[in-house]
């Protein structure tokens, strides 16, 4: 397996569809590569049977993916992005090293394992909840992030890794962003903080506890550095 030009062709995909926060739209992402996506449950009786014997999850036919919706929402996410890989990596035919590289590029375009180090992930519960995905995915996910980053530690970022960096890297945050949220009253963007609902300006007229440092503060910039990376660009 390719790994260094799944990566490649992940990043190309963030950088072509201006990706900038996780968790990713995959339904939008695949309606950009001009695939229509259609639900099982919205075939008539002897279709969606048909599906099925295809595939108990997803699978493209010309430019539609069809796709088993009775299933986790989590599971359909990388089911989805499985058969975008396959788009992505031109892939033709069967055979067991496409649905490997699938599977690796689903892992990786759902949660770069750059963003599972600047998320703070801990655990695959952390991968599965920030990046929702399934926990088996995130398990899988998350140790493959361990290895990353022993990796790195020990021969700093590699050129993907950095242009990985660069990609997220937010010049008005001068931080790695991995989420990014709109404030509900003045539209301001908010940094890293999964369901927050106003900026801290907004929080402090109403009277609620803005949290100020989370966004004016990169507490991991230092940590950019020991990876191998300044943040200055």
């Amino acid at each position: 397996m390719d790994t260094l030009r799944i990566q490649q062709e992940i990043l190309d995909v963030f950088e072509t569809n201006s990706i900038y926060s996780f968790p990713i739209d995959c339904i939008s992402l695949l309606r950009k590569y001009g695939y229509e996506c259609l639900k099982y449950s919205d075939q008539n009786p002897e279709k969606k049977a048909t599906c099925l014997q295809v595939s108990d999850d997803a699978f493209r036919l010309k430019k539609k993916v069809y796709y088993n919706d009775t299933l986790q929402n989590c599971r359909i996410r990388f089911t989805l992005m499985h058969e975008l890989g396959h788009h992505v990596l031109n892939h033709t035919g069967d055979s067991q090293q496409n649905e490997t590289d699938a599977n690796y590029f689903a892992s990786n375009i759902l949660a770069p394992r750059i963003a599972i180090h600047y998320s703070e992930c801990k655990n695959a519960n952390d991968v599965s909840h920030i990046f929702s995905m399934s926990y088996s995915a995130a398990e899988i996910a998350f140790d493959d992030y361990r290895r990353w980053r022993r990796y790195v530690a020990y021969h700093k970022m590699s050129v993907l890794d950095k242009a990985m960096y660069r990609h997220f890297f937010n010049s008005n945050a001068n931080r790695f962003v991995w989420h990014l949220e709109q404030c509900w009253d003045c539209g301001r963007e908010i940094y890293n903080q999964p369901g927050k609902e106003f900026c801290s300006i907004c929080s402090a007229r109403s009277g609620l506890n803005p949290d100020l440092d989370s966004e004016s503060y990169d507490h991991l910039s230092m940590d950019a550095r020991v990876l191998g990376y300044i943040t200055t660009l």
